[in-house]
């Protein structure tokens, strides 16, 4: 059941229902429901944010928390996002085609993420190692060729 429930109008003009659940140690979750277009948007501020914005579970600090909300766009996608100073800002997470786009447009040196896949997976296949083997051999290959972490060599003693 929800521990703090208000109802309040966001920024894009829409009477929003906030239901706040209590999903302690790991935080809370917030519920933002919109019935004239049958829409939720949901955030979960950890216990570390919450501490950080001096936010408890008491009544007038939830209110504070569900006040400090309003809708943000990234990509196309609404988001619920706070300003209070130490709750952090939502970040989009890709699905579909936005994975493959992600992935695609990922550099990693001069190449993108799937020609540097490929080419670890070109020497995988010459190597030939067994079983488990393979996965740690890749693991290295890919720790010892990432054109994105500068190379440090070792002092000698």
């Amino acid at each position: 059941a929800a521990i703090y429930t208000v109802g309040r109008q966001l920024n894009d003009g829409d009477m929003y229902i906030f239901s706040v659940y209590d999903l302690e140690p790991a935080g809370l979750l917030i519920r933002a429901y919109c019935a004239s277009t049958s829409s939720e948007l949901t955030t979960s501020p950890s216990e570390s944010e919450l501490y950080a914005a001096s936010i408890t579970r008491a009544e007038k600090h939830l209110a504070q928390l569900c006040d400090s909300y309003d809708i943000v766009t990234k990509g196309g996608t609404p988001l619920l996002e706070s300003n209070l100073t130490g709750i952090n800002k939502p970040k989009l997470v890709p699905q579909g085609d936005g994975v493959r786009q992600f992935i695609t447009a990922t550099p990693a040196g001069s190449e993108t993420l799937p020609e540097l896949l490929t080419t670890a997976l070109t020497e995988l296949c010459k190597q030939k190692p067994a079983k488990l083997e393979a996965v740690r051999w890749l693991g290295q290959w890919l720790i010892d060729n990432n054109p994105n972490q500068p190379q440090v060599a070792e002092p000698e003693e």
